[in-house]
């Protein structure tokens, strides 16, 4: 499995790279793990502000390598189901001690906008486009990653992006809440790294703090037994289904993918 993780530090502010240009900055194992391995390195003092970002100006991140993901068996394997690597990783984003800022400097889809969702606050250029396609493949998202976009964007905008499957402007994305400022792309880097530093001038002590209570303020504990089984269910359904193998080869294809329902 190809890509990389990179990390630079200037003063307190320490930025991620994810490297994958090949595959559109896409998410794999490998990148998965070493993600979660930095968020855990950096969540020192030291650091007060991380910035997330893709290589290059085409790509935030791509979402989790649609070839990765297995069609028909069990699907027991499948990234999406339950606690898993990908699952870990977001937590590591989410819980750092620290204010974390998506630098979306290109496209971010799936998994790769889930991530973005996971950080504190998300600017993008205004040439970027976002969209969560699960519903294109044949596939279910995980309750906690359904809670996670419903808590930020709110119900009624989270049933428009994953019912329509659509790509959505970053001048939509605003109105959608998806992102919190937008600007030129030859401005992005300036004013992520504007915002990184007023945010590591203030008190450190009072940051992390109100971090932590907003989290357990907003945090998702999980469905309840019966109904958690249920999504389960559900989700395997869609993972043994004819229609995930139609949806991942219509992808590979570059088509529009003929759905039966089976």
């Amino acid at each position: 499995m190809g890509g990389k993780v990179i990390v630079a530090r200037e003063g307190k502010v320490a930025t991620v790279t994810i490297s994958n240009p090949a595959k559109k900055n896409a998410l794999n194992l490998k990148i998965l793990g070493e993600l979660r391995k930095v968020f855990g390195e950096l969540s020192v003092p030291e650091v007060r502000c991380v910035i997330l970002r893709g290589e290059g100006q085409e790509a935030f991140c791509a979402g989790y390598d649609i070839t990765a993901i297995p069609a028909g068996g069990s699907g027991e394997a499948q990234v999406l189901l339950s606690s898993n690597p990908f699952d870990d990783m977001i937590r590591a984003v989410e819980s750092f001690p620290s204010p974390v800022i998506a630098m979306l400097n290109g496209f971010a889809f799936g998994g790769g906008l889930e991530m973005a969702v996971a950080c504190d606050i998300r600017i993008a250029s205004d040439q970027a486009v976002f969209g969560m396609t699960p519903a294109r493949l044949g596939i279910i998202y995980r309750p906690a990653g359904l809670m996670r976009f419903v808590h930020v964007i709110g119900l009624p905008a989270a049933k428009e992006l994953f019912y329509t499957a659509r790509k959505v402007s970053a001048r939509r994305a605003v109105d959608l809440r998806l992102v919190n400022r937008i600007c030129p792309p030859e401005e992005l880097e300036q004013v992520t790294l504007e915002m990184a530093r007023e945010i590591v001038d203030n008190a450190p002590l009072s940051i992390r703090g109100t971090k932590r209570i907003l989290s357990m303020c907003m945090e998702f504990r999980g469905l309840p037994p019966d109904e958690a089984r249920e999504a389960e269910a559900l989700i395997r359904q869609c993972m043994e289904s004819r229609d995930l193998i139609e949806g991942k080869k219509a992808f590979a294809e570059k088509r529009k993918p003929r759905f039966s329902g089976m």
